[in-house]
């Protein structure tokens, strides 16, 4: 068996060491949450930055869209200006073509009736006739 007096000695050894070891244990667990602290913050701040940035890029990209918005708008507004007075060149045109062949019709249609009127013009002068009863008839109704 061992002595009293050893055992008080090596229990007292054992106890600081334990007791130192539970300090490093301590001490070094303190170091880690620290560093861990040190890192958790750095971190929040990468993130904090990043967000900025991207915040800016988002504010920039979102003015640029704007920009381009405005000038497609002004663009498309350019063509319509364009077409509108190219389709309305083109109905012009299309209008005095028609306005032309009409005058051309009405002018072979009077000849027609001139020529039709110099062959017999006693039967001009009957429809004649015949137009101007139907038009006071209508017209003494009323």
């Amino acid at each position: 068996m061992a002595n009293p007096a050893e055992e008080r000695i090596g229990s007292s050894t054992f106890r600081r060491d334990v007791e130192t070891a539970g300090g490093n244990v301590k001490k070094e667990a303190e170091t880690a949450a620290a560093r861990v602290g040190e890192e958790f913050q750095r971190a929040k701040e990468q993130i904090s930055q990043t967000a900025a940035a991207a915040r800016d890029d988002l504010s920039d990209d979102l003015r640029k869209l704007t920009n381009d918005m405005a000038k497609l708008k002004d663009t498309v507004s350019g063509i319509a200006r364009g077409m509108g007075g190219q389709i309305g060149e083109a109905a012009s045109g299309l209008g005095s073509e028609l306005a032309s062949s009409a005058k051309d019709q009405a002018g072979s249609m009077v000849a027609e009736f001139e020529r039709v009127a110099r062959r017999n013009p006693l039967a001009v002068v009957a429809g004649a006739l015949c137009l101007g009863l139907v038009i006071g008839l209508m017209s003494g109704r009323r």
